[in-house]
């Protein structure tokens, strides 16, 4: 199978847990809407074309995989960092009310993301991440993204033993096995409900849609879930997120 692989840096990333609101929680990877909003950024696609039926991206398949951070050559680093949000409200007279939160920061991260599509779409998105159109960032669109590697690459079948990435389902359900070694630190995975896309209404607000459950893998913890069908990359081994 035939695909690109693009590795992204940054000094700072979030993604949000979607239920979270005065203590938002970043997952550890990108989740699969990031990967092609990223794409579509990529691309010069707006939100608007980039979830729109003919989408060109409708047919991109994706999948993440955490890398070494470039600082530490460990997981990233995470900090809470303590937000105010100023809410103007307007009754018989303007109120300015100011909400704290705190929000969980990655610092230092590296990922690659990878795709695989048809040969046109995938030489458009090679030229498409050496030059990108738009900005690229991981999380807030402040939260800019280097482009480190982008290299064609051919993706064959894997063993399903996997760290530092997200599996579909829910990990409590399947059939798992932790592989353990001496001196590996264990973070047990995260379990998350996540839409798949998105449909922008008239105001250009994002409605989620097709919502489905994901198993976010940590950086040292090796699962093996034989149900998976897995694919490899490198010494990696990896599924698509959105097939």
């Amino acid at each position: 199978m035939e695909g690109l692989a693009v590795t992204l840096k940054a000094p700072v990333a979030s993604f949000r847990r979607p239920l979270d609101l005065n203590f938002q929680r970043t997952l550890l990877l990108p989740p699969p809407t990031t990967c092609l909003g990223i794409a579509g950024a990529a691309l010069g696609l707006s939100d608007r074309e980039l979830w729109a039926p003919p989408s060109p991206l409708r047919s991109l398949k994706v999948a993440v995989l955490m890398e070494p951070s470039y600082v530490t050559s460990r997981d990233p680093a995470v900090s809470k960092d303590l937000w105010k949000i100023m809410k103007i409200k307007k009754n018989k007279k303007i109120t300015i009310e100011r909400s704290p939160y705190f929000r969980e920061l990655l610092f230092f991260v590296r990922y690659t993301l990878l795709f695989t599509a048809s040969e046109n779409l995938l030489s458009q998105l090679e030229g498409a991440f050496l030059d990108p159109v738009y900005p690229l960032s991981l999380g807030r669109e402040d939260e800019l993204a280097l482009v480190e590697k982008v290299r064609r690459a051919t993706f064959t079948r894997g063993i399903p033993i996997f760290r530092g990435t997200i599996v579909p389902g829910d990990f409590r359900e399947m059939k798992v096995r932790v592989r353990l070694s001496p001196g590996i630190r264990i973070e047990p995975p995260s379990v998350e409900k996540l839409p798949t896309e998105f449909k922008l209404d008239k105001g250009g607000i994002r409605q989620p849609l097709k919502p489905k459950v994901f198993t976010f893998i940590p950086w040292e913890t090796r699962m093996e879930i034989p149900d998976i069908e897995a694919y490899a990359f490198e010494d990696r081994n990896f599924t698509w997120l959105n097939s």
